[in-house]
C-alpha cells in the first residue's frame, strides 16, 4: 500500500469503528458491533464480530441487515442477543444467534421496536426498552396508532409539557419509554409498566437506566420525579416482579444513572449528579437494598465518576470493589474502587477507555481504548497484563501524523490549565507555523487523548497548522472548583486560557503571531463568536453549531437549564444575562467567520447560526454559511463530512 502524504477525511471514513464489547461468561471470547462506512453510497453497515481474548482468532458473526447493534452474551453462554432492523422490520427488533454462527433468529415483532436490552439471570428472558402509548393495552392498538399518526395529513405538534424536543427529535406524542420482559423461546413481550405511571428517562433511555437483580425477581430503574421533565431530579424505583410491589429510593435533588446490583443482591451502586448544581462531580453512591440507606464512596476523591453518566460501573466478581471509567486531566482510565478505599486505583490506562465488560469470574476484562493517534481498539486485561486483540485499521500505520504533547500553562489569573498541542507531520522546529485553536464544547466536557472523527486534530495539523486543544476553566476531568468556575460568568476565563496558550506558543517561536485562527463547535462555537467581540488578533474563525444569542437560545431543548449556566433568568437580570452573550458585542466584530449548522439541531437551534451569519453580513464582514437540512448537532453522514472538512480548510486558507 502506498504511503499517504497525510491524514485526510477519506481516511477517517475508511476507519472501521468499534461499538460496545461484551465478553463471554467464560472469558474466552468478546463480541462487539463493528461499523464500516461507504463514501460512495453515503451509508454505513454494522455487523457483529467475535474476537478471542488471547488475540489469536476473529470471525464475523452476522452479515445480514445493516444495523446489528448492542450484542449481549447470555449468562449461560449459549446465545448472543442483539438489536437489528432487517428485511420485514419496521422498527429494530430483538434477535439471538449462537456464538458458533448460523442464522440469527428474530425473537420479537413489536410494532414499537426494542432497544436497551439486558438478559435476566435465567438466560430465558430479556428486558428491553420500547416507546409506547401507556394507555393502549395491546401491540395491535400500538401499531394502529402509529400507522394513523404516520399517515395523518396533519403533522402539527401540540404541546403542554416543559420538555418536548431532545437533540434532534420530538418527544411530545404521548409515548413513554417503558420496560418489557421478553420470553426468548416464544417471543412474547410483556410490558412491566402496564397500567402504571412509570417511565424510563425520556432522554435517550437504554440499558444503563435499569438493572435486574441477580435472582431475577426484581427490576430497578431510574425515573424523573416528573416523567415529562428531562431536567428534573430522579429516583430509583425497585419493582418485585411477583408481588408487583415497589420501593422508591430517593437520594434528593440528584440525577441518577447506571444502577447495578451486587452479585449477592444485598447492595446496589448508582451514579448521582446534583441536579441543582450541575458543576458538582458525579458521585458513586452505595445503597443498602434492604434499608435503602446510601453513602457516597470515595467522597474526597477530587474527580468526577464519569462525565454525563459515562462511567458504566460494574461490581467486581467478589463484590469488594466497583469498576468504572473516569476522566483525569484529559485522559480517561479504567479504575477500580475498593468499597473501603479513600480513592480508586487505575487498572488500565487511557488514552480514552470508554466501554468495558467483565467475565463471570472477574479474571478477564475487555475494553475499547482510543488515543489522539488512533481510533478505538479492543483490548483484553487479565493477570498476564493487557493486550490488543483486534486487527482493525492497519492502513493508518502508513499514514504520517505529527507528534503531540500534553502541557500545563498559566491561564486565567495564573491558574494551571492543561492543553494538548499537536504538530504537523513535517514539523520543523526552525520554522514558525500558523496556529489553529480547536475549542471543545460542553462547556463541561473536555479535550481528551482520543480519536475524533468530526474534529480530528491530526487532520487539522496535516494542513500545516500547529493545533491547540485547551481544557479551559469549566472543563471536565479536574476538581469541582475548576469545573464550576465559569458558572454565571461565561466567556472570560475560557478566553483568558485560550489566549494564554496563544501567547506561550508565540513566545516560544512555534507559531506565527500573524497567522492565528480559531474554530469550535457547540460551546466551542460560542467561544469563537465571543472571541470575535473581544479580540481582533485572529485572522479567521469557524463557528459550528455555536450559541450566538443566549436570549434566542431560549428556544433550545434544554432551556430550563440556562439559568444554571448563566446564573440568572433573563427576566431577573437582563444585563447580566446579555453580558455573557456574543451578540451583545457585535459592534466589535471584525473577523471573517465560516458559520456551519444543521437544521435538525435542537440543542443549539440553527437560527443561532443564521443570526450570527446575518449580523456579520450586515456589518460587511466576510462570512460564509453552510447549512445541512439533514444533520443535527453533529455531521454524521460521510459525504456531508467531506464537504465540512473541505469548507473548513478552504475558509482558513483563504485568510
Amino acid at each position: 500500500m502506498k504511503t499517504a502524504k497525510h491524514l485526510t477525511v477519506e481516511h477517517l471514513w475508511q476507519c472501521e469503528r468499534l461499538g460496545s464489547p461484551c465478553i463471554s461468561p467464560d472469558g474466552r471470547w468478546a463480541v462487539v458491533d463493528q461499523s464500516t462506512f461507504s463514501m460512495e453510497s453515503n451509508d454505513s453497515a454494522t455487523q457483529l464480530w467475535l474476537y478471542s481474548v488471547d488475540g489469536k482468532s476473529r470471525k464475523q458473526l452476522t452479515s445480514a441487515g445493516k444495523k446489528n447493534t448492542a450484542p449481549q452474551w447470555s449468562p449461560d453462554g449459549k446465545l448472543i442477543a442483539f438489536c437489528a432492523k432487517r428485511d420485514g422490520d419496521d422498527e429494530p427488533q430483538l434477535y439471538v444467534i449462537a456464538p458458533d454462527g448460523g442464522e440469527a433468529r428474530r425473537v420479537t415483532k413489536l410494532s414499537t421496536g426494542v432497544a436497551g436490552i439486558c438478559w435476566f439471570p435465567d438466560s430465558k428472558r430479556i428486558a428491553a426498552v420500547s416507546w409506547v402509548w401507556p394507555e393502549l393495552k395491546t401491540d395491535a392498538q400500538q401499531a394502529k396508532r402509529r400507522k394513523e399518526q404516520k399517515e395523518s395529513k396533519v403533522q402539527a405538534k401540540v404541546v403542554e409539557v416543559d420538555n418536548y424536543r431532545h437533540w434532534d427529535h420530538w418527544i411530545c406524542d404521548g409515548t413513554r419509554p417503558q420496560l418489557f420482559e421478553i420470553n426468548i423461546a416464544s417471543g412474547t413481550a410483556k410490558n412491566l409498566f402496564a397500567g402504571k405511571p412509570w417511565s424510563l428517562p425520556q432522554g435517550d433511555p437504554g440499558a444503563n437506566d435499569f438493572a435486574i437483580s441477580p435472582d431475577g425477581t426484581e427490576v430497578a430503574w431510574v425515573q424523573q420525579k416528573d416523567v415529562t421533565r428531562l431536567t428534573d431530579p430522579s429516583t430509583l424505583i425497585l419493582l418485585n416482579l411477583k408481588s408487583r410491589k415497589t420501593k422508591t429510593i430517593d437520594l434528593g435533588t440528584m440525577w441518577l444513572a447506571s444502577p447495578v446490583y451486587s452479585h449477592d443482591g444485598t447492595r446496589m451502586v448508582v451514579l448521582a449528579t446534583p441536579a441543582d448544581a450541575p458543576t458538582q462531580h458525579t458521585r458513586l453512591m452505595l445503597i443498602d437494598r434492604k434499608s435503602g440507606k446510601s453513602e457516597r464512596l470515595a467522597a474526597n476523591w477530587p474527580r468526577s465518576v464519569g462525565t454525563y453518566g459515562s462511567a458504566n460501573p460494574l461490581w467486581s466478581a467478589d463484590d469488594s470493589a466497583i469498576l468504572f471509567a473516569a476522566e483525569d486531566s484529559g485522559v480517561q482510565h479504567l479504575w477500580s474502587l475498593a468499597l473501603d478505599a479513600v480513592e480508586p486505583k487505575v487498572i488500565a490506562h487511557g488514552g480514552h477507555i470508554m466501554l468495558f465488560s467483565q467475565s463471570a469470574d472477574g479474571k478477564t476484562i475487555v475494553y475499547t481504548k482510543a488515543s489522539i493517534d488512533h481510533p478505538a481498539r479492543l483490548f483484553a486485561l487479565d493477570d498476564k497484563g493487557d493486550r490488543r486483540i483486534d486487527r482493525l485499521n492497519t492502513f493508518l500505520d502508513k499514514v504520517p501524523v505529527g507528534k503531540w504533547e500534553s502541557r500545563t500553562v498559566k491561564g486565567w489569573q495564573g491558574e494551571p490549565v492543561q492543553t494538548f498541542v499537536i504538530y504537523p507531520p513535517t514539523y520543523d522546529a526552525k520554522k514558525k507555523y500558523p496556529l489553529l485553536h480547536s475549542i471543545h464544547g460542553g462547556p463541561h466536557a473536555a479535550h481528551m487523548d482520543t480519536w475524533h472523527y468530526r474534529w480530528n486534530v491530526h487532520a487539522f495539523a496535516a494542513q500545516g497548522y500547529v493545533v491547540a486543544a485547551v481544557n479551559y476553566h469549566g472543563s471536565a476531568g479536574f476538581d469541582e472548583k475548576f469545573l464550576g468556575s465559569i458558572d454565571g460568568d461565561l466567556g472570560q476565563r475560557e478566553l483568558a486560557d485560550t489566549e494564554a496558550v496563544t501567547d506561550l506558543l508565540i513566545k516560544e517561536g512555534i507559531v506565527d503571531k500573524n497567522k492565528l485562527y480559531a474554530s469550535g463547535g457547540s460551546y466551542g462555537g460560542y467561544m469563537v463568536a465571543w472571541m470575535n467581540g473581544h479580540t481582533d488578533r485572529y485572522k479567521a474563525y469557524v463557528c459550528h453549531a455555536g450559541v450566538y444569542n443566549w436570549l434566542s437560545q431560549f428556544g433550545d431543548d434544554g432551556y430550563l437549564w440556562l439559568n444554571k449556566e448563566l446564573g440568572v433568568w433573563p427576566w431577573q437580570d437582563l444585563e447580566k444575562y446579555q453580558s455573557q452573550s456574543p451578540h451583545a458585542f457585535a459592534k466589535n466584530f471584525k473577523t471573517p467567520t465560516l458559520v456551519i449548522h444543521g437544521e435538525l439541531d435542537y440543542r443549539v437551534p440553527y437560527y443561532e447560526g443564521l443570526e450570527y451569519y446575518n449580523t456579520l453580513r450586515a456589518k460587511g464582514i466576510p462570512a460564509r454559511l453552510v447549512v445541512y437540512p439533514d444533520e443535527n448537532h453533529w455531521i454524521l453522514k460521510p459525504q456531508n463530512s467531506r464537504l465540512w472538512y473541505q469548507e473548513f480548510f478552504a475558509w482558513l486558507k483563504r485568510f
